[in-house]
């Protein structure tokens, strides 16, 4: 690798950050570093010194004299000078003994290795954590972990990291991705990973059980390190929500993307993820909202991250992807119709040469082939060797192009496949727009490869990621949706558990969303009476104490249209509820016309309030087609959560149907999103299902509501 540099050198890059002796270290301390290669602090001493850490190294053991070809001190007191960052690998309690010393002596961070605390789940580990805590409390010192794997700089030469895949990481380029996971035995592959296929990292941590320092300030940190270009997390659950959407916001406003997987998405993976590390891995699909509004690419796969993340650091110093139009460049007709599909299902355009383009292309393609995008020139390499590089420079000139993709068909392994790649390799080297390269066979690894990792050109491991990172970069191109705004006052919340439906809608009426007219009857005799004083056809509900879902009990009855049959449907109701609390009959004016929709409300322990929006009635169970914002929402924040479901085509007129009302719709998200952030303390979960959107002009209509209050 290059040398690194001087830590004078380093010194003049750094700026003023708390978290600066966990990532630029200028001398580290190993506690508990030995004879034995493979413990902890004797890989990381290992990895400083094979790696050519620019700075002073201190391994601390009364009983060697030298370790590793590095001089050896008794005591961490008899360090002959300042000590930035100190790695501890010792048992649980040793290291309560060691972290008070660092405090003692003015060491200003800590990698603490040890398991044994919260995470083991007893009595002893948590008393034992709380008794960390106590130590840092009042002090300066910084402590990453316990139970963690430590921090690296590959610019500096370090790496505390210390599982196996840490054994094979050369770091021979420094990269600009850093890389914060709460995953520690994912941390090697992640990092081994990024350099395999030409993602260099630039930073890593691994947060263990974030005492002190946690993913969120490391964000913070990333942010303002000027040799961070993007974020990439790994993440279980998050701890801080608020800061970590602030540090989010931040990173956005820099232009530094933030990347991330997160485990735990499935019932399962959230088990395992809580017994492994205690954190809460919360709401798959509030995480999702979560990305979404803040500008987070979420990837579906770990082996993505690193490489999704490399791709966008290398594109940071190249033209931006503007609309996403990809030129493909391919030497077969069979990956070329691949990857249009492929970019079909993530909405990136295959754009059309321009005819300036198609006319160049004319002057040096074979006449049996034709020239367009994808753009497959075939059997013609065969007979000009040199055809891939003319070609590709002339479609690169296209101004109708953002990005531009090279799929390979050999691995680089023989002289026509290296020759074919490092034509592509000349042409995307000098031009501004961003490139990638998907190999279909070999792999990123291989050393015919080394000249596009130099390059910091992309390697994508299929056509799916290709398209998949030009449509995440397309994503961070779109502009940040503006937040919501509380209103000024808000109704009370009723007090009780359950809300029932006829004060939910009571206080829907208050807060400004349309309900049917209706009338409240104490007795099935009244039933017919009240339908006849609203007009037919009219809906009769059940009310029954501590019964939220009617219709699973069978007590709603819909488009009654005689005083016959309203009578037959209350003594219908008044049967079916026998053995419950029957309280009376809701009798409303039946509406029609309209799309029905569901507006939900949903606290997340950790984000607070959610607006859940989709397809309305059963289809909200049936189809699970829903989308989720933070509130209080936006206008605009309302109609991206439209624009995520299949019900923004049925309300802009499907099938020669009538636009429907829309703006109201999104108004009344609106208000109930600044409701629920108002009570965002006591409301647990609100229903209104279906809401009725009418056609357009006519508004909306709230047909079902429930509340439940959050009980201590």
């Amino acid at each position: 690798m290059p040398a690194p540099p001087e830590p004078a050198a380093a010194a003049a890059r750094a700026f003023d950050h708390p978290l600066l002796p966990l990532f630029r270290p200028r001398s580290i301390a190993f506690i508990g570093a030995s004879e034995r290669a493979n413990t902890p602090a004797s890989r990381g001493l290992r990895h400083c010194v094979r790696l050519g850490f620019a700075g002073a190294l201190y391994p601390v053991n009364p009983k060697h004299a030298e370790l590793f070809g590095v001089p050896c001190l008794p005591a961490l007191a008899q360090v002959p000078g300042p000590v930035d960052l100190a790695m501890i690998a010792l048992g649980a309690d040793a290291t309560l003994e060691a972290v008070a010393e660092c405090r003692r002596l003015g060491v200003k961070a800590v990698v603490a290795c040890s398991a044994g605390w919260e995470e083991s789940g007893t009595d002893e580990g948590r008393a034992r954590a709380a008794r960390l805590r106590a130590l840092l409390a009042g002090s300066t010192l910084r402590l990453l972990g316990p139970n963690c794997m430590g921090t690296g700089n590959p610019a500096l030469g370090m790496c505390l990291g210390y599982n196996s895949s840490f054994e094979s990481i050369a770091f021979k380029r420094p990269g600009r991705v850093g890389l914060v996971t709460q995953s520690g035995a994912m941390l090697g592959g992640v990092v081994l990973n990024g350099e395999d296929c030409g993602a260099d990292i630039g930073l890593f941590a691994h947060v263990g059980n974030a005492a002190d320092v946690g993913m969120e300030e490391i964000m913070e940190y990333m942010v303002d390190d000027p040799d961070v270009r993007v974020l990439a997390l790994m993440v279980e659950g998050i701890h801080k929500p608020a800061a970590f959407a602030a540090a989010a916001a931040r990173a956005r406003a820099a232009g530094k993307p933030v990347v991330a997987f997160k485990a735990g998405s499935s019932e399962i993976g959230r088990q395992a993820v809580q017994s492994h590390t205690g954190a809460l891995a919360g709401s798959d699909q509030v995480f999702s909202a979560v990305c979404r509004e803040l500008g987070i690419v979420r990837v579906e796969e770990s082996e993505d991250l690193m490489s999704i993340a490399g791709a966008l650091a290398a594109w940071s110093d190249k033209r931006p992807v503007g609309q996403g139009r990809l030129l493909v460049y391919t030497l077969s007709g069979g990956a070329a119709s691949i990857m249009a599909d492929e970019c079909q299902r993530v909405g990136v355009p295959i754009p059309p040469l321009a005819a300036t383009t198609l006319a160049r292309m004319d002057e040096v393609l074979p006449s049996y082939v034709k020239a367009g995008n994808p753009l497959d020139v075939g059997g013609g390499v065969f007979s000009d060797p040199d055809l891939p590089r003319k070609t590709l420079a002339i479609a690169l000139a296209d101004a109708g192009m953002d990005v531009a993709l090279w799929v390979g068909v050999g691995a680089p392994r023989d002289d026509r496949s290296r020759l074919m790649l490092d034509q592509a390799l000349d042409a995307f080297a000098a031009s501004a727009l961003p490139t990638m390269i998907v190999p279909v066979s070999g792999h990123a690894q291989e050393v015919g490869f080394e000249r596009a990792r130099a390059l910091g050109i992309p390697l994508l491991r299929s056509l799916r990621a290709a398209a998949q990172l030009v449509a995440h970069a397309l994503q961070l191109g779109r502009p940040a949706v503006p937040p919501g705004v509380p209103a000024d006052a808000m109704p009370p919340l009723p007090d009780g558990a359950l809300v029932d439906e006829l004060q939910s809608k009571e206080l829907l009426a208050r807060i400004g969303l349309a309900v049917p007219p209706s009338r409240f009857v104490a007795n099935a005799q009244e039933v017919a009476a009240a339908a006849e004083a609203l007009g037919w056809p009219v809906v009769i509900k059940g009310r029954v104490a501590g019964v939220a879902h009617k219709s699973e009990m069978g007590i709603v009855k819909l488009g009654i249209a005689s005083a016959e049959a309203a009578r037959a449907a209350a003594d219908d109701i008044a049967r079916r509820s026998a053995g419950h609390s029957l309280q009376g009959f809701l009798v409303e004016k039946m509406v029609r016309g309209g799309v029905e929709v569901v507006l939900g409300i949903k606290r997340d322990p950790g984000f607070g309030p959610m607006l859940m929006f989709g397809l309305g009635g059963v289809a909200v169970e049936l189809f699970g087609d829903v989308a989720f914002g933070r509130c209080p929402l936006s206008v605009q924040g309302a109609r991206a959560l439209v624009e995520q479901t299949r019900a923004a085509r049925l309300l802009r007129g499907f099938r020669g149907q009538p636009p429907r009302d829309e703006a109201a719709l999104l108004a009344a998200m609106v208000r109930l999103s600044q409701f629920a952030a108002a009570h965002a303390d006591t409301l647990e979960e609100m229903d209104v299902n279906p809401l009725v959107v009418l056609p357009q002009g006519e508004g909306v209509c709230a047909l079902d509501a429930v509340i439940l209050r959050r009980q201590a």
